[in-house]
């Protein structure tokens, strides 16, 4: 009896180990033979959904997509593949910066936008600058960039015209029809009174646009969510989803909607880089009173009806950062400056130094310690389960935003405020294919996605940092080693170096005119 119970545990035995062998990920059942094309051989895939590790993988890229994603040996590449080894790398899908205004700057303005963005990961770019020129470009860069002609991020979106100062419901509609005539992506809001807010809504939804932008003091944050708002850039902007949590919000309204505080700048954004503030002296006191009567159990239950809503926050903390403490060393002698245009750090310096000088002089200190304002709502949105509805955004485009180097300062900021790593890897990749329902195409690692990657030396799920850890790039099919991508800052250093410092009006943006 004995020996025939050894006989069956060890048929047994050997029938599991076989099941084990054709199931192991590090074997497969034929050969896959490779001769063109780019191979990423002995590479770990992050599965951006879980944080799952998969080891030993090789990623067979042509024509701009990821065909396969098998063992590696399973791979046979010979011809003319490209082989990359990538052992002890980490891929995981390129980064998306969410909030920029980055084609004036390179379309217009030649700067070095493009080489920047890719070097730091950035394959796809949500343009907020909105005008027909820039829809033009944008299309016209996408499809150079698909036929290999031009190394730039793709541009996933382009709003029209930004909607500010509409007053009445007809205004706001007609602003809606604006946005729709020019092939605008999304209609986006910068700034409108109480009666034409849920006009742009309607009409938006009625033309099936999504809204997108900065909260104004005569509708609160939760209102534009049951309007059907799909994203709040700056978590609302100065009068922000803070503005919300303060118990004398009515009043504050009231004094904004009646024409106090300071008056939007005519034409909007009155230069580029746009100032180091978005609002002036003549808001500093509803901002201190806000601040004052900041009520943290208001704040936690907006964020949670907020997070229980389908409104998406795109906080830009590096840029909210940046404006509100423009004077900060940290900034203004920051090493990374080496990459901006003489001319644009000039006009940054002189912008920096008016904040000081705002009057009365306690509006600067008003303005800095708004921050904690952003900050405190932004961990109460985490807490309460926001973060599957969170995008990366630099706003790039604003004072101290240096092209790429500020999402990954951005990263830093949402950590702060209690992302885990993988949600902040899960914000700029996965979360950014949701908002823009392109699942199909990108935000995975996976067959049949868009060949847009980042290599990384860490493991990003393990600390924020490792998101910084670049070792190579993968762009529109192209790829890109660590060499190639510190030639790549070193020209512009270079460059930009070579560069004559020029009236401030070189570096002003006038498409909004258009």
């Amino acid at each position: 009896m004995r020996s025939s119970m050894r006989a069956i545990a060890a048929a047994s035995a050997a029938v599991v180990a076989g099941l084990t062998a054709c199931n192991s990920p590090t074997r497969h059942p034929t050969t896959v033979n490779v001769t063109s094309g780019t191979v990423v051989q002995n590479v770990t895939v992050i599965d951006t959904r879980t944080g799952a590790a998969t080891t030993g993988q090789a990623l067979v890229i042509d024509q701009g997509k990821i065909q396969q994603v098998l063992p590696s040996a399973a791979v046979n590449a010979s011809g003319n593949a490209r082989v990359i080894d990538a052992s002890g790398k980490f891929v995981v899908p390129g980064y998306l910066d969410m909030h920029t205004h980055a084609l004036p700057a390179a379309v217009f303005m030649k700067a070095p936008q493009w080489p920047m963005l890719i070097a730091f990961g950035v394959t796809g770019i949500r343009e907020m600058a909105g005008a027909p020129p820039l829809i033009g470009a944008a299309k016209g860069l996408n499809a150079a960039r698909a036929t290999g002609q031009v190394d730039a991020p793709e541009v996933l979106q382009v709003p029209g015209p930004p909607i500010v100062g509409a007053a009445t419901a007809a205004s706001g509609a007609a602003a809606v029809m604006a946005t729709k005539a020019v092939g605008g992506s999304f209609v986006k809001l910068v700034g409108a009174g109480p009666e034409a807010l849920p006009a742009i809504l309607q009409a938006a939804k009625a033309q099936g646009l999504d809204v997108a932008g900065h909260l104004s003091p005569g509708g609160t944050a939760l209102d534009m969510a049951k309007g059907g708002m799909k994203a709040m850039e700056h978590l609302g902007g100065i009068w922000s989803i803070a503005l919300d949590c303060a118990d004398d919000q009515a009043n504050i309204r009231a004094a904004l909607v009646a024409g106090k505080g300071a008056k939007m700048p005519t034409p909007f954004p009155p230069t580029y880089p746009v100032s180091p503030i978005r609002f002036s002296a003549g808001d500093a006191p509803y901002v201190q009173q806000a601040i004052d009567t900041y009520n943290p159990k208001t704040c936690d239950s907006v964020t949670k009806a907020l997070a229980q809503s389908e409104t998406w926050q795109v906080p830009t903390m590096i840029r909210l950062r940046t404006m509100t403490h423009s004077d900060a060393p940290q900034f203004m002698q920051d090493p990374n400056l080496k990459y901006v245009d003489p001319t644009t750090k000039a006009l940054w310096t002189k912008l920096a130094n008016e904040f000081t000088q705002l009057e009365p002089a306690s509006t600067p200190a008003t303005f800095r310690k708004s921050y904690a304002s952003f900050e405190k709502a932004l961990a109460l949105w985490h807490k309460n389960g926001g973060a599957s509805k969170t995008l990366t955004g630099s706003d790039l485009g604003g004072i101290w935003v240096i092209p790429g180097v500020s999402l990954h300062q951005e990263f830093a900021e949402l950590s702060k405020a209690g992302f885990t790593p993988l949600e902040v890897l899960q914000a700029t990749t996965l979360n950014g294919a949701r908002f823009l329902k392109r699942e199909a195409s990108m935000g995975t690692v996976e067959a049949g996605k868009n060949a847009d990657l980042v290599l990384l030396d860490a493991n990003p799920t393990q600390a924020v940092g490792n998101l910084s850890k670049i070792a190579g790039v993968v762009n529109a099919g192209k790829y890109f080693s660590k060499s190639d991508l510190d030639a790549m800052k070193e020209k512009v250093a270079a460059t930009v170096a070579a560069t004559p410092l020029r009236d401030a009006s070189a570096v002003i943006d006038t498409t909004h005119k258009h």
